[in-house]
């Protein structure tokens, strides 16, 4: 029995050792992917985005709000003009990400106050940097009308300090937990990484029995009656592969960067493998419904490819729709990265993550009709 794992584990080793493509698989590939990504968000912080600006009032307030605007290191004007179509356009040509509206009479009805109103008109389908650009607007013109508060007021109460506490009688800091830089590395690539380590592992299993059997190998592979320890033994070159791929990716974000791990890495490696073992289940199950090895291929592509904007680290879960949520829990990435915030972040108990480690254990049941539909084919 132990012959047949072995034997199986040594031959596709020297398949790889053969095959250009599977041995990028397992190296270059996955490490080029996530080079790129690390360095596509290496700086973490967005800044100098490009927005458009309407000054209709051309005063000396609305001349200090656009001094405020652009001296957020976030934002940069790049345009001002005097439409607002013109203005349009180029949001819609992607040259501009926001445009800032000032009415006409916004200095005046600010001294009467009116409460005049400042126009946002930006893109919502790029909803993080809509909210990267609200938020820093919302912080400039603020800035840029506590002064004029702070100046009308110092006219009338002839008092620096009480002036001052007119403005803003309760300061307020607030602080985001886990993430005090807002740094956007943090976050997007902890949970690329592992989305894009999905696709690969999918890919490699279905590449490695599926060129088995398109090249009609299979009943010379398969020569002993113990199928199951083949199966296994084939895969298992990716699987220690893979371990060590994720493994390495999980110690650069929490080993080499400034970022602190509060839990445990050994409830995480263990759900790392869980995780890799039900991908490898998922693949060998889209393959044995057919044994083909295109079909299989495109399947595994649109099992993985979205799994990212369904993690709910980008959008919040409680604010899916019932579909997404049903994708969601077909996806054990998504269970992992549960796993690495709530250990990462929260330190979680293990008794906590006991769910989340059934979940991803009950994915390997896809093994059992795999095995039958395997030995079913060979026969």
């Amino acid at each position: 029995m132990f012959k047949a794992l072995n034997d199986a584990f040594i031959g596709e080793l020297v398949n790889i050792k053969n095959s250009y493509y599977k041995l990028l698989l397992v190296t270059l590939l996955p490490l080029g992917s996530f080079a790129l990504i690390i360095a596509i968000f290496y700086k973490g912080v967005a800044f100098s985005l490009p927005i458009a600006v309407v000054d209709k009032d051309k005063s000396e307030l609305s001349r200090d709000v656009l001094f405020n605007i652009n001296a957020s290191p976030t934002l940069s004007i790049e345009y001002k003009l005097e439409s607002v179509q013109e203005a349009l356009s180029l949001v819609q040509s992607s040259q501009a990400y926001a445009v800032v509206i000032i009415p006409k009479n916004f200095y005046k009805d600010a001294l009467l106050e009116k409460n005049p109103q400042l126009t946002l008109l930006l893109n919502t389908q790029y909803i993080l940097i809509g909210k990267i650009i609200k938020a820093a607007l919302l912080s400039s013109v603020a800035g840029a009308v506590g002064e004029f508060e702070y100046m009308k007021n110092l006219l009338s109460t002839q008092n620096s300090l009480e002036s001052l506490y007119l403005v803003e009688p309760i300061k307020m800091q607030i602080t985001p937990f886990f993430n005090t830089y807002k740094n956007y590395f943090y976050f997007l690539v902890s949970a690329l990484l592992p989305s894009i380590w999905q696709i690969f592992i999918v890919i490699a299993t279905v590449v490695s029995f599926g060129s088995l059997f398109k090249e009609k190998k299979e009943r010379e592979f398969f020569h002993s009656k113990y199928i199951e320890m083949q199966i296994i033994g084939k895969m298992l070159p990716y699987t220690l592969a893979y371990m060590v791929l994720g493994i390495g990716f999980l110690f650069y974000l929490y080993g080499t960067l400034p970022w602190h791990f509060e839990g445990s890495f050994a409830v995480m490696i263990f759900g790392m493998f869980l995780t890799l073992l039900a991908y490898q289940g998922v693949a060998l199950f889209l393959f044995s419904t057919g044994f083909d090895y295109a079909r299989s291929l495109s399947l595994g592509a649109v099992y993985t490819a979205p799994a990212f904007a369904f993690l709910g680290v980008t959008f919040p879960v409680s604010d899916m729709n019932s579909f997404a949520l049903f994708w969601r829990d077909l996806l054990p990435v998504s269970y992992y990265m549960e796993l690495q915030i709530s250990q990462a972040n929260y330190g979680a108990d293990i008794f906590l993550e006991l769910s989340k480690l059934s979940s991803l254990s009950l994915f390997l049941l896809l093994f059992i009709p795999v095995f039958i539909r395997f030995r079913m084919r060979l026969q």
